[in-house]
């Protein structure tokens, strides 16, 4: 597949956001695509743990994530691999690059492949792209927060609820 893949700049110095995101547990504060993640750290070897946001507010499902660490460069980029459904390998990175005087490019990659992708391509082609453009929205939401303060510390983070829990909920 071509890779699904694209970036925004940012008036936050890149060290300042590497802060921020090497908190893998606090993604879904910002990135609307996550609904939760484990990982306090991010660190090479680690296994990655996580679940989605549907695609859509209204569908009843979370969409579970495990993958595995294998490259980590501070004020860089983190990429993962998942191999967990028989068939699928996808590969995503979360890239950054400084622009200098304290301006950064904050970017996603990602790619997948093997028969179980191609037999659900649609979807996962879809998941994609709601990925990034959660996660571009969600950096940009990062930009605003430091322009209003002094930095992206904990406090700071949005807290929010998941709409698509309240309605898993009323179903029940």
């Amino acid at each position: 597949m071509t890779p699904v893949e694209g970036s925004v700049e940012l008036d936050i110095p890149v060290q300042e956001l590497w802060h921020c995101f090497a908190r893998a547990d606090l993604w879904p504060r910002w990135n609307h695509c996550m609904f939760w993640a484990r990982n306090r750290d991010l660190r090479a070897g680690d296994r990655l743990v996580w679940a989605f946001e549907p695609l859509r507010w209204w569908l009843p499902y979370k969409l579970p994530g495990a993958a595995q660490l294998v490259e980590v460069e501070k004020a860089h980029h983190v990429t993962w691999e998942v191999t967990m459904l028989p068939g699928f390998f996808a590969r995503h990175t979360y890239f950054m690059e400084d622009l200098g005087d304290g301006r950064t490019r904050f970017g996603s990659w990602e790619q997948a492949m093997g028969p179980t992708f191609r037999l659900l391509r649609p979807f996962w082609l879809a998941h994609f792209n709601f990925v990034l453009r959660e996660s571009l929205q969600g950096a940009q939401s990062l930009e605003q927060i430091y322009a209003h303060g002094d930095g992206l510390d904990v406090e700071r983070m949005p807290r929010r609820t998941s709409t698509s829990s309240y309605f898993l909920l009323l179903l029940v």
